[in-house]
């Protein structure tokens, strides 16, 4: 059975850091209704009455940065593309879809990363290792969602995952697939424009959320 005890850690988050900067819950904080989003703890809420989609990224071993999945089922097997809707819909009824623009507002990501910290005193003889926790937010609007194709819109099919690079990204590895490449660092230039830092007591500039959820 698996833990969903995330969703209670994100309301507390929402409680603790967002309700002081101004903001409502004005739509509880449910799970995604796709069951294999549990894997990126995906919820569902609304701050403000805008629609938000959650994900937390998952780290891999081969590759910088953090991945996610975004997606829904198909509503039935015989869907086609539909020119009057924002959405393109596959005609495989049990493949992937991406979410559509007019389903969401924002796209909150949580990133986390443990990187590895030397103890001064023991660098030079018996280096002894400790690990130090970094914790982010990618707050990403509609609208970039769009540009970049994330979503479905007539401009673009929209994809059912992508990859986050929060900034401590460029840390994790130098050789084999571990290589941070010239498209992940072009990447992660426009993302960190939509990111916020969690410091170690789980605080959030507000400023930084508001400018970003305004």
């Amino acid at each position: 059975m698996v833990d969903k005890s995330y969703r209670d850690e994100i309301e507390s988050l929402l409680v603790d850091v967002f309700e002081p900067a101004g903001y409502q819950i004005t739509q509880g904080v449910t799970l995604d209704p796709v069951p294999e989003s549990v894997q990126y703890q995906g919820l569902r809420f609304s701050l403000n009455d805008k629609r938000i989609v959650y994900r937390k990224g998952k780290l891999t071993s081969d590759r910088p940065g953090a991945f996610l999945a975004v997606w829904q089922r198909p509503l039935s097997a015989s869907m086609h593309v539909n020119k009057t809707s924002d959405a393109i819909k596959p005609d495989k009824p049990n493949k992937p879809i991406p979410l559509t623009a007019s389903e969401l507002d924002y796209l909150l990501i949580q990133v986390e990363s443990h990187s590895p910290v030397l103890e001064e005193h023991d660098a030079a003889t018996n280096p002894s290792t400790k690990f130090k926790s970094k914790r982010g937010l990618f707050i990403f609007p509609i609208s970039i969602l769009i540009e970049k194709g994330i979503v479905s819109s007539p401009k673009h099919k929209g994809k059912a995952g992508f990859r986050v690079f929060p900034p401590w990204s460029q840390d994790r590895g130098d050789v084999g697939t571990k290589v941070f490449s010239e498209s992940g660092k072009k990447t992660q230039r426009w993302q960190l424009t939509f990111f916020v830092a969690i410091d170690d007591n789980g605080a959030i500039d507000a400023r930084e959320v508001n400018k970003l959820l305004t």
